[in-house]
């Protein structure tokens, strides 16, 4: 259990302690654990190509049912969204009696999601496989994959309601170690299945859900040991429908905003495509380094989240501020670094990544052209996090919006189907959209801040 003088220096430090520190203590296993999940990813996709590096439909079928797991991945992360602010918001205001439902709460609705995710997975593999233009070999290595990650899937629900509620507590460390705990095991699993077995993508999929499994198990360990505050209440059937509703309140809308950058980020990989073939091999290869910079920028919005959330749960309105300050400047001096860094060394990278000339000089062009730009990530990010916080999420969803099919595509098409500027055109939305989203975002919280100043504006406090 956690000691009475360990809960009174995190208390002192979340509000009243230097803010520098606090962020840095709440970003940083975040960060971690964001880093184990990009791990997995690249271990996985690694055995999966050595089961028979001269068949591309055992990975092209793998791929092809990505999206099905990042569905439920963005779902259950608008879930543990939800789960967070209303934590935080009840630790703050030392609501006992909300903190006393927030499980069962959070359970009913992964199990309500899960449920649903097994039955039509199961129900309708072929249709959705098929759908996802799997044919022949490509099919049976998709179908396979599909049956056996379904449970993976549906479990993802539960971990991340608990993951909330750490977070949501400002224990993020307990998260970090369940990333690390499973990942590790899952590269344990990965070789031992898909190879040395000869499970194949089927191993593979086992890997991911034994591996899933041993990261919840490890979280209600830690409820159970009584080290979170929040009590693990699994009777699912006893769930308060209030606190149901106010779960929901921050996590439908989040979901929402998940399941909109996954559609933009398929238009904008259509577009691509229709440019050139090595453009697309380019702006994967960009995203997988850029996660460097991606991941920073969501560590410390996660963080800004928690802190402001909780102190928002006590009024602390002073603190709210100075918190967004500090993350912003923090962060966009951060990225900055980072930006340099990797424009500096991107030749050498994708000169490491790719032997295609083209690719590496569409990826070293993106770098040099893009990457600055993310610094702008950095405020829309953290004013999205407010947002979600004070338990006022729509701005944070409109703002995603406007940037995304308001403002970033149109000016692609424009620019590349009016101009035939190609790629340049692809780089210039993705620049435009991250530069009005930081403008708009800060407009939108300079007046709720104004607003809430006033007492115009009521925080959510729960």
């Amino acid at each position: 259990m956690t000691s009475g003088i360990e809960k009174d220096n995190s208390e002192r430090l979340m509000f009243s302690g230097p803010v520098g520190t606090l962020l840095f203590n709440l970003a940083f296993p975040i960060y971690a654990s964001t880093l184990f999940w990009v791990i997995y990813t690249l271990t996985d996709i690694y055995w999966i190509s050595r089961i028979d590096p001269e068949n591309p439909a055992i990975v092209g079928g793998v791929s092809l049912i990505i999206p099905i797991y990042m569905l439920a991945f963005a779902l259950s992360n608008g879930l543990l969204i939800g789960v967070k602010s209303l934590v935080a918001r009840a630790v703050g205001a030392n609501n006992e009696e909300l903190l006393s439902s927030v499980a069962s709460a959070g359970l009913a609705l992964a199990t309500a999601a899960a449920a649903t995710f097994l039955f039509f997975g199961y129900a309708f593999s072929d249709e959705i496989t098929r759908s996802l233009g799997a044919t022949g070999d490509l099919f049976e290595h998709a179908h396979i994959f599909l049956l056996y990650i379904l449970p993976a899937t549906a479990l993802l629900f539960s971990f991340n309601v608990l993951s909330g509620i750490a977070q949501g507590e400002g224990q993020m460390k307990y998260v970090m170690h369940a990333m690390g705990l499973g990942v590790g095991l899952n590269m344990l699993l990965d070789p031992l299945l898909i190879i040395w077995l000869d499970y194949g993508v089927l191993g593979a999929a086992v890997a991911t859900c034994l591996s899933q499994a041993i990261s919840f198990m490890y979280l209600v360990w830690v409820f159970m040991k009584g080290n979170l505050r929040v009590p693990l209440h699994m009777n699912i059937l006893k769930a308060r429908a209030e606190t149901i509703a106010k779960v929901l309140d921050i996590g439908l809308p989040q979901g929402l905003a998940e399941i909109l950058v996954a559609l933009y980020l398929l238009a904008v990989n259509w577009i691509v495509v229709d440019i050139d073939p090595s453009a697309m091999t380019s702006f994967g290869l960009c995203a997988r380094v850029d996660q460097v910079l991606l991941l920073s920028i969501a560590a410390i919005s996660s963080a800004v989240l928690t802190a402001v959330a909780q102190n928002a749960g006590r009024g602390n309105l002073e603190r709210i501020g100075k918190i967004t300050n500090v993350a912003v400047v923090a962060g966009g001096i951060l990225v900055l670094a980072q930006v340099i860094i990797l424009v500096a060394i991107s030749p050498w990278v994708y000169g490491m990544l790719s032997d295609v000339e083209v690719v590496v000089d569409y990826s070293v062009s993106q770098t040099k052209i893009v990457n600055i730009f993310y610094i702008f990530a950095v405020p829309t990010l953290v004013f999205h996090s407010v947002f979600l916080a004070i338990g006022h999420p729509w701005p944070a969803i409109k703002i995603q919006f406007t940037k995304m099919f308001a403002i970033s595509l149109p000016i692609m098409i424009t620019l590349i189907y009016v101009f035939d500027l190609e790629m340049y055109g692809v780089w210039s939305g993705i620049a435009a959209g991250e530069v009005a989203a930081a403008i708009l975002g800060f407009i939108w919280y300079s007046v709720y801040r104004k607003r809430l100043e006033s007492g115009a504006l009521k925080i959510d406090a729960t």
